[in-house]
């Protein structure tokens, strides 16, 4: 019988559990590349237990990841390795309680804003830490 990767195990105590949390920016390589981006986001994401959110503006990629430790790491070195990205800074790396983003696989933000998406962003970044917050620019 096969057993669940190392990064799964604990997957159904996700809100109890230890959070970890990393936001990152990233150069994107090509910008046509954030519909597939966002795609495999969110299928890979929702099968690791991964929640988040990616804002774009066509040049850089700003994304906040969080979920165990253990599926951070593992989705976080497969982002690094991705040729679609190119100087991947960490900005925050920390452990948290609780998560911000709930059950949103990847949530996006496209490039051209707007009252609804600056309000959706707001909304999923209420509970957030203000360092979090002040990354996103359109939930000002």
């Amino acid at each position: 019988m096969f057993g669940l990767p190392p990064y799964l195990v604990g997957m159904n105590d996700l809100d109890q559990a230890d959070v970890r949390r990393i936001v990152y920016s990233s150069v994107a390589v090509r910008r046509d590349d954030l519909p597939a981006i966002l795609t495999q986001s969110r299928s890979n994401n929702g099968l690791n237990g991964i929640s988040g959110i990616l804002y774009a503006d066509g040049r850089r990629y700003l994304q906040v990841i969080e979920g165990t430790p253990e599926a951070v790491a593992h989705v976080f070195a497969r982002i690094r390795s991705d040729p679609r990205h190119a100087d991947v800074r960490v900005l925050s790396d920390e452990r948290s309680g609780e998560r911000i983003f709930g059950d949103w696989t990847m949530a996006s933000v496209p490039e051209e804003g707007g009252d609804l998406v600056r309000a959706r962003l707001a909304g999923l970044l209420r509970n957030a830490p203000d360092d979090v917050r002040a990354l996103f620019p359109l939930a000002a």
